[in-house]
């Protein structure tokens, strides 16, 4: 049993967020996914969010250079990913009801910490400490408490 009241109870919220048992929760909760695994989960996961910006102004072709180009600035700001995601864990609880903008939560963030955040650096720090999701391109919706949030604004 852990003796982490705020690991455990961030546990518990995990757990009441996915439905999941609490041993799946806490092995979730130490045992992160890397970037790679989340991107490669994410395929059209960038720096920018999902997708790549303004695509109907893009043909196939360069919508996918962009996106390559999009992951690759994604992939160099692997440390700042990590960082974000120690922060959101704890920081943010999680919820079942997604209704969380990914652009807004970066905002918040970028005003508490003072580092400059692209979009598809708070998405996969979300994705990697596991908050519920759902995609809204090219932001995406999390189940993050909005209590949590509102103590930083």
């Amino acid at each position: 049993m852990t003796q982490n009241h705020r690991q455990k109870s961030w546990i518990r919220a995990y757990q009441s967020a996915t439905g999941t048992t609490y041993l799946i929760a806490r092995r979730r909760q130490l045992e992160w996914p890397t970037l790679a695994e989340v991107m490669k989960g994410h395929e059209k996961l960038g720096n920018f969010g999902i997708g790549v910006y303004d695509p109907d102004r893009l043909t196939v072709g360069q919508r996918r250079a962009e996106l390559s180009v999009q992951r690759e600035h994604l992939r160099r700001n692997e440390d700042l990913v990590m960082e974000t995601a120690l922060w959101l864990r704890d920081n943010i609880t999680p919820i079942k009801t997604r209704n969380v903008r990914s652009y807004g939560v970066k905002h918040l963030i970028e005003r508490v910490t003072g580092t400059y955040l692209p979009n598809g650096v708070l998405i996969a720090s979300a994705l990697i400490v596991g908050y519920p999701y759902k995609y809204d391109q090219p932001n995406v919706r999390f189940g993050m408490s909005q209590r949590s949030l509102n103590t930083f604004r």
